[in-house]
């Protein structure tokens, strides 16, 4: 934001303030000066007089001006604008003079003798957007009155000082003047003083309102009559180029100048261009229609538009239609001030590409509405002293009754927050000088918050109006009282980090990504949330980030592509984030792709398959210390469409499925654009919240161990893992097993399988004997055949 100097010293005196120190104090209460510059820019530039104005000799355009530069004391100038002439007052760069386009130098021009420059407006401000073309077409001339060899921006009012302050966004109430002085007045310690509003005698008004949408809170209008159309004075013009905001006529100036100064943005319509003096503010519209602009725009259902003679009068807050505009013709005008539903119409600024300067005052919430009928009497008042205004009338308005708020802050309250021992007076103070209105009951003040200061809702607020003016780099550095606490990680923090740092050390690169996801792809591999509805954002970014996901792996597969679409073809990733439905789920999700291991100087390599993902899975369930025992792996449906039915396994707890290994479908790699791609989701929450037994530590075996072999015949479809949990049931003296074939084919029934299992059995007691050995085998054996008719391979 833009805040000129010489504006704000209508409201608070501050011209006599070094520039510098003042943008430094309102830094230090929490806005941001970020940058500064003048208005206008040049040094040595005085007022001269063109006493004479013959054409160059030697050129078709130049001219050569005798110039009087101070009380009898003229100088040869070579000018080459179309409007000088003699008899003008004009703005004169004498030599040495440092404009923002270069130093002034006297010399010659085409052979004759030339001591400065005459002016354009053009060349004094830099940002030239802002200027009329008869700025930047020739020189400026000055008043007849205007004295020579005064100082010419000092007499132009352009010697002003423009602060860029960065507004937080809590604090979009300094986006009005008014409200920045009262800021200053309380850094400086000095009154505030509003300008004085004229009230005139007003006649009844034929303007009806009516208000057909919660969406717009308050709407005013104001008929005035007998305005002409015309410049506007300087001051205004200047007051406008310092805010950031190009001048137009004397009617369109005056509205801008009043938002500039209230925060609240006017928009102005030709009354007698209104068959019916109506104005119905409502929703419904579609179509096309054309703008002040000029331009066609798409008017959509949701748009909250002020209506007149049955058709779009005003996108509210946004632009005024072509149809009721205000032209050099206009003698009658409505003036409008309104409240309007910003998040609405920041959607409609967005997507007509219409973020204009008033709809960022809607969209910030920099509206203060129990002011807006004050605000429509001083657009009126304006209207009579710079357009001749003949006739005023009574503002038709929607009811609105202003919210009185109170907070209440005691002083023990401020001192224990901020670590202070401040005194009921020096808050008195504070409150005072931000012109605060309370009530003091011994330490409690019961504050009355002013109606433009949306920020304060509560005492923490209030705390912050004390430390803010109090100073923040004067405030104590104190450690706050408290219990002393371990720096502990909860259970599920713990092992949250573990499984990370496991999956890390395991050759694992850990991801981040969005949150958020498209509707087309928000279902695939929705393994947690089958039957809850999409949540929606109400004001997406965009379609491919318009609702929250359902699954990681979706997100994991875009960055495999991203990878491989650069050249890196072996991509092993996993990320740990949460899912968003009706519940929040936390789930692990695992990407490979290409070669999961590649030892070049040892011959090695080793490509992602689900058996490697499959003991990924397994680590991790080690970490949580959840046995094989307790989980199952079942095939998934032969017709499922995420994931390759004869190379994919839901992993089950009982009756719940807490994840999923496996092939991606080839078909949805496809679509995805990644190529074979193995995968794994786990369901977190689930997982960690699963009753294990505590981590034991036992001593290493003093008693070696004995190792035996199986080659059992079982049904084809009998799972090897229920093989090993069967096996292990079996007898307390096995520790481990593996299996290290599966045979199919000759001397096996074809439908059946040859299972090879390597035992190992351990006694901690004592050294095992042939016969204890036996025993135990000739259990497993027995557990098998009871359990899958399993015979011994011969």
């Amino acid at each position: 934001m833009n805040a000129s100097l010489k504006v704000l010293n209508n409201y608070v005196k501050v011209d006599d303030q070094d520039p510098l120190e003042l943008s430094e104090k309102i830094t230090r209460i929490g806005h941001e000066v970020e940058g500064h510059h003048p208005l206008a820019v040049g040094t040595k530039l005085v007022v001269g007089y063109v006493k004479e104005c013959i054409d160059h000799p030697n050129s078709d355009h130049l001219h050569i001006c005798q110039v009087e530069i101070a009380p009898g004391e003229v100088t040869q100038i070579v000018c080459g604008a179309p409007n000088v002439a003699a008899g003008e007052k004009v703005v004169v760069a004498l030599p040495g003079c440092e404009l923002y386009g270069g130093k002034i130098a006297a010399g010659k021009i085409r052979g004759e003798e030339s001591n400065g420059m005459i002016c354009s407006i053009a060349e004094l401000i830099p940002d030239n957007r802002l200027l009329r073309d008869e700025d930047k077409a020739g020189i400026h001339v000055l008043p007849a009155d205007a004295p020579v060899g005064v100082e010419a921006l000092s007499y132009m009012g352009l010697d002003d000082f423009i602060m860029e302050i960065g507004l937080t966004p809590n604090r979009s109430d300094c986006m009005a003047m008014t409200s920045l002085a009262y800021e200053v007045g309380a850094v400086l310690r000095r009154p505030v003083t509003l300008p004085e509003i004229h009230h005139y005698d007003e006649l009844e008004s034929d303007i009806t309102v009516d208000v057909e949408t919660d969406l717009c809170p308050f709407f005013g209008a104001k008929l005035v009559k007998g305005v002409e159309t015309h410049e506007s004075p300087a001051w205004l013009r200047h007051a406008l180029l310092s805010s950031g905001i190009k001048p137009i006529n004397n009617i369109v100036d005056i509205s801008n100048f009043v938002m500039v100064e209230t925060g609240q943005p006017i928009h102005m319509y030709d009354y007698d261009k209104l068959n019916k003096k109506a104005f119905t503010i409502k929703q419904g519209f579609s179509g096309d229609y054309k703008m002040l602009d000029g331009e066609d725009y798409t008017i959509e259902k949701e748009d909250i538009i002020v209506s007149t003679d049955g058709t779009v009068g005003c996108v509210a807050g946004v632009m005024g239609a072509d149809a009721t505009k205000i032209d050099e013709n206009t003698k009658n005008i409505v003036i409008e001030a309104a409240t309007f539903d910003g998040p609405q119409l920041r959607m409609t600024a967005r997507r007509l590409n219409l973020l204009t300067e008033a709809s960022q005052h809607y969209i910030k919430g920099a509206i203060n509405t129990a002011n807006t009928l004050n605000v429509l009497d001083r657009c009126a008042d304006l209207l009579k002293q710079l357009a001749n205004a003949k006739e005023i009338y009574k503002t038709v308005a929607t009811d609105y009754v202003a919210p009185e708020k109170k907070v209440t802050v005691s002083v023990e309250r401020v001192n224990g927050l901020l670590g202070t021992s401040f005194t009921v007076e020096e808050i008195k103070d504070v409150f005072d000088r931000l012109c605060f209105s309370y009530d003091l009951d011994g330490t409690n003040f019961t504050v009355t918050v002013p109606a433009y200061r949306n920020d304060i809702s509560m005492d923490a607020d209030l705390i912050e109006e004390v430390a803010r003016l109090y100073g923040y780099d004067n405030l104590p550095s104190t450690l706050p009282e408290m219990s002393m606490t371990q720096g502990l990680l909860t259970d599920k923090q713990a092992k949250e980090r573990a499984i990370a740092h496991i999956l890390s050390d395991l050759g694992l690169h850990e991801t981040l990504t969005y949150t958020l996801t498209s509707p087309s792809k928000v279902n695939d591999f929705n393994l947690f949330h089958p039957d809850d509805e999409n949540i929606k954002l109400m004001w997406p970014l965009g379609e491919e980030h318009s609702v929250t996901r359902k699954s990681i792996l979706p997100h994991l597969l875009e960055v495999v592509k991203y990878n491989n679409d650069h050249a890196m073809k072996d991509v092993n990733i996993f990320e740990i984030a949460n899912t968003y439905v009706n519940e929040e789920i936390e789930q692990l999700g695992i990407a490979m792709s290409g070669l999961y291991m590649d030892i070049p100087w040892m011959g090695e390599k080793v490509e992602a398959s689900y058996y490697v993902v499959k003991g990924l899975v397994e680590k991790v369930m080690d970490v949580l210390n959840i046995t094989p025992a307790r989980y199952s792996l079942v095939r998934v449906e032969e017709d499922n469409k995420d994931f390759h039915p004869g190379r994919s396994a839901y992993i089950r707890m009982g009756k719940d499925i807490v994840g999923v290994i496996g092939q991606v479908h080839p078909a949805k790699a496809k679509a995805y654009g990644v190529g074979e791609t193995y995968v794994a989701q786990l369901n977190l929450t689930a997982l960690i919240g699963v009753r294990s037994s505590k981590l034991k530590f036992t001593a290493l075996p003093q008693y070696p161990s004995v190792s035996r072999d199986l080659a059992l015949i079982v049904d084809r479809d009998v799972p090897a893992s229920d093989i090993e949990r069967t096996i292990f049931k079996a007898s307390k003296l096995i520790k481990d097993t593996t299996i290290f074939d599966v045979y199919e084919g000759e001397h096996v029934a074809k439908d059946k399988k040859s299972i090879a299992v390597s035992l190992m059995l351990q006694d901690e007691k004592r050294t095992l004997d042939e016969k204890t050995v036996n025993e135990a085998m000739e259990q497993v054996l027995a557990a098998v055949k009871k359990a899958y008719s399993a015979e011994l391979r011969q």
